[in-house]
């Protein structure tokens, strides 16, 4: 899917990244002076804007260092939401031996600089709460916070494990409260989404006329039967839930895509949506991952 090639001169680092990329995500790299994303940052954590299938390549003047001939530099790339890069779905480094330089693969590109890598401390995020299918709320107690600067690679803070591990929000990477934590394989992974409107007949309405878009890896639809909920009141609205039962998934990142239109134009009392509207549609994002549980127990996995 993704291919990183990197060629270490004396003052300029040569990078090329081809692949096919999903809405949301761009390429993050930075450039060191040692093996493995180690020694001297000899550039600030850049990232590249691409989308669809990309061919991408850039010369980077080094700052703060050189690589000397014989020496080994790297290059540490991430794959993460363009609009957080905090939140990736793989990480590399790729090394090369500094024995001269190289021309750029394919066409150049211009990255955008976004300074210096580390964290700083955090603080808090403004929250919504987040109401579950099955009840009381999506991740009860939960006080996200937010890095205040960006992070190649892993974070300097673990994911929690959440009140409801297991249960993702569709639009998780947009909704910090939504954040799914540490999943163990012996959580059942339930992937759900909603809709709310003023009345159940503006509800209905929308589940009528709504044609949603929901896969995984970007396009690939979830094969289990997707559950529709009754409409019901919830607080001083209406609501009506779709959720997918993946059951026992096996240890890895998935990045769930989530997108609506609708057939006709619908409203749900605060706004209007569909054809001819100023929210024709409406997509978003949502990564989790799964960790193997740590009592060594063996699922029978039932996804992918």
């Amino acid at each position: 899917m993704w291919r990183f090639f990197y060629v270490a001169c004396e003052k300029q680092g040569v990078v090329n990244f081809t692949g096919q990329m999903q809405a949301g995500y761009d390429v993050y790299y930075q450039l060191f002076s040692g093996a493995g994303g180690s020694g001297t940052a000899l550039s600030g954590v850049r990232r590249a804007a691409v989308s669809g299938a990309y061919a991408f390549s850039e010369v980077v003047t080094y700052t703060g260092g050189t690589v000397a001939a014989g020496a080994v530099g790297s290059v540490s790339v991430s794959i993460a939401r363009e609009t957080d890069p905090s939140r990736s779905i793989y990480s590399t480094t790729v090394n090369d031996l500094q024995d001269g330089c190289a021309s750029p693969q394919n066409p150049v590109g211009a990255s955008t600089d976004l300074g210096a890598a580390g964290t700083t401390a955090t603080t808090p995020v403004n929250t919504t709460p987040i109401l579950s299918p099955f009840g009381g709320e999506l991740n009860p107690g939960y006080a996200p916070v937010s890095p205040d600067t960006v992070v190649i690679g892993a974070r300097d803070f673990s994911d929690p494990r959440q009140k409801t591990p297991g249960l993702i929000f569709a639009e998780c990477n947009d909704y910090p409260i939504a954040s799914p934590g540490t999943i163990y394989d012996t959580d059942r992974v339930v992937v759900f989404w909603s809709w709310f409107a003023k009345t159940p007949e503006q509800v209905q309405q929308h589940i009528d006329n709504a044609i949603y878009e929901v896969g995984y890896f970007g396009s690939n639809p979830f094969l289990r039967p997707v559950v529709r909920t009754p409409i019901q009141q919830r607080g001083r609205n209406w609501w009506v839930f779709y959720y997918v039962d993946l059951g026992f998934v096996r240890p890895g990142t998935y990045p769930v895509a989530y997108g609506v239109r609708w057939e006709n134009p619908i409203t749900d009392g605060y706004d209007d949506y569909g054809p001819g509207t100023a929210n024709e549609r409406i997509d978003s994002n949502c990564d989790f991952t799964v960790e193997p549980n740590p009592s060594g127990i063996t699922p029978s996995y039932t996804f992918p």
